[in-house]
């Protein structure tokens, strides 16, 4: 009996171990699609079509970009619940580090989305996710369901946006800021090694608050949207 406790103690640690064996950083790319906003002709050729996100650890880098037209980046930490966001579109290039109110302002400003699990799950793209209905209760916009997984090493990758109480890192999601809906898809994921330097702020980026920041998006996008 005494030989057999060890054994046993060391199989319960090995086993509670798998329970958080989850993969530490890696890249995943998503297509984007504009199922509300007419998309032809300039504006086919300009609006971003790729999100890619990249992950360690805690911290997540999410880039939305078209071509060398312009770029948008979120970097959030789940850790400590910092988000900095930049911009770079011709000569306007910024970056914004917000502060804890600031960052419960833009949780604020995002639809409150009713999310109910379905229980459905399935493997997308390499990746095993889970099934959410989404809707917003306060508009007629139809989301599709989305789909997240809880295998990776972020464990609320969108924690402050309007999916802040689902767990994992989304496959298959809708972001709706700027007066656009944007539907994501994942394409591919790449596990691989991250390094801390690709987080880092381009040194050429001027700093704004987050009211500026917000502003100057909004213009963005109403460019984009108005041609």
């Amino acid at each position: 009996m005494k030989f057999l406790l060890p054994i046993l103690g060391l199989i319960l640690l090995v086993f509670s171990s798998c329970g958080e064996n989850r993969i530490p950083q890696g890249e995943i790319e998503y297509t984007i699609t504009y199922p509300y906003t007419n998309v032809e002709g300039f504006v086919s050729a300009i609006l971003p079509e790729k999100l890619v996100l990249t992950f360690k650890d805690t911290k997540i880098k999410s880039m939305i970009k078209r071509g060398n037209i312009f770029k948008t980046e979120i970097v959030s930490d789940e850790k400590d619940k910092s988000i900095e966001m930049r911009m770079e579109f011709g000569n306007d290039n910024y970056f914004c580090d917000l502060t804890e109110d600031e960052v419960q302002k833009m949780i604020a400003s995002q639809p409150d989305y009713k999310i109910n699990a379905t229980m459905k799950q399935d493997s997308i793209q390499g990746l095993y996710g889970s099934e959410y209905t989404v809707k917003n209760p306060v508009d007629s916009i139809i989301h599709d369901n989305s789909w997240f997984c809880d295998h990776l090493a972020p464990k609320k990758a969108y924690w402050y946006s309007s999916y802040k109480d689902i767990s994992g890192v989304p496959l298959i999601f809708d972001i709706e800021r700027y007066g656009v809906v944007m539907h994501m898809e994942i394409t591919n994921f790449t596990q691989r090694e991250v390094k801390e330097e690709e987080f880092n702020r381009p040194t050429e980026l001027a700093p704004l608050s987050y009211d500026e920041y917000e502003a100057k998006v909004q213009e963005l996008f109403d460019i984009l949207l108005d041609e």
